[in-house]
């Protein structure tokens, strides 16, 4: 009924759903592997799909471009289900899901911030579910209450570009050494949900003392805050900045893969491994479908389809293509509850001392 009364509503919305990104079936489902973006290859079992399932889904993707459309091409090739993609960042997913609450329109919502799919729950408008092999994923990311899970994951890093930078830091407090002066660029926690995560994660386990005592002594050797995520990057790739404090790994080892001249370090002391939690909406009127879409995303080819967009799989079975497993990460915190919790408050905090 939704897509009825969406469709009579005005045809620029199903527009919008087109553009931002509405892959089409395929008809060629009989491979045992699954071809994403670029031709890659990913070496799988196949998921068998439930028998039965039909009509279409509206998809709302926080998440790069690429895994969305691997993702999206092979659910579409196992089960003739029509996969409409809306695309965007988690704050204008979540403000679309926002602005259909009188005629809701997602079914699956796949968001790259735990704190905003703790929000969605909050609202009562997710539907618990327990997908399948969610067992082989990690315990950490899954909600108390199975209203979502996090399916993959993203590491933060110190990025340096080797055309700048010859010797290579490997923790945080490294980057305060007069060598790396005026080369640091951190993503701006008031943008990047991640940067504020890691801040949240620091003050919760190392304390406000010692997180505040580094930050002071990063800003004194002349650290900059600018953009979010990808900007810093920029900044980096480009060769005006040597090093990203809390770059997100993925990026940059999509970037390396261009040829871009960077080393990607995980911080001896630990970082944050931000889980990307996918969720089913109670409104969805193809409830078999969006709960078929949630099972195939945990499943091993869906997994390696993550980790073949270098993405760290939540399936423990799975490597990364780049970087080492979740289980062999250090992690400063992996308590998300309390990391969302505190990510507002600390963030502002942050502002307040450095960034006025």
């Amino acid at each position: 009924m939704k897509k009825f009364i969406a469709a009579l509503a005005g045809a620029s919305a199903a527009l919008g759903l087109v553009a931002c990104g509405s892959v089409e079936s395929s008809d060629n489902a009989e491979s045992t592997a699954s071809t994403g973006a670029n031709n890659e290859t990913v070496s799988a079992d196949e998921w068998k799909a439930p028998e039965g399932l039909s009509g279409s889904i509206d998809y709302y993707s926080a998440n790069p471009q690429g895994l969305t459309d691997a993702l999206v091409e092979a659910f579409q090739d196992r089960t003739g289900v029509t996969v409409n993609v809306f695309a965007g960042t988690t704050g204008e997913v979540t403000a679309k899901i926002k602005a259909e609450e009188a005629n809701p329109q997602a079914d699956v919502v796949y968001l790259a911030s735990w704190n905003a799919a703790s929000k969605q729950a909050e609202t009562g408008a997710l539907e618990a579910y327990k997908p399948e092999n969610v067992d082989n994923a990690n315990a950490d990311w899954n909600a108390s209450d199975d209203a979502f899970h996090g399916r993959d994951g993203s590491a933060l890093a110190l990025v340096a570009n080797t055309d700048v930078v010859s010797d290579i830091p490997t923790d945080w407090e490294d980057l305060a050494d007069p060598k790396y002066a005026d080369q640091v660029i951190m993503p701006d926690p008031r943008e990047s949900g991640t940067a504020a995560d890691l801040l949240a994660a620091m003050v919760s386990e190392w304390g406000e003392d010692k997180t505040w005592e580094l930050f002071d002594k990063l800003f004194d050797n002349g650290m900059i805050v600018q953009g979010a995520n990808g900007p810093a990057l920029d900044q980096v790739t480009s060769g005006s900045k040597g090093i990203v404090f809390g770059g997100v790994d993925y990026s940059a080892y999509s970037a390396q893969g261009k040829g871009e001249p960077l080393e990607v370090v995980i911080p001896s002391s630990g970082t944050t491994v931000t889980p990307r939690p996918v969720m089913i909406m109670k409104s969805s009127d193809n409830m078999d479908a969006a709960k078929a879409f949630v099972d195939f995303m945990f499943s091993e080819e869906a997994q390696q389809i993550s980790a073949s967009k270098n993405m760290i799989p939540a399936n423990q079975n799975v490597d990364p293509k780049n970087g080492p497993k979740l289980a062999d990460i250090k992690q400063i915190s992996d308590d998300w509850a309390a990391i969302s919790k505190e990510s507002k408050n600390v963030r502002e905090q942050f502002a307040d001392r450095y960034l006025k």
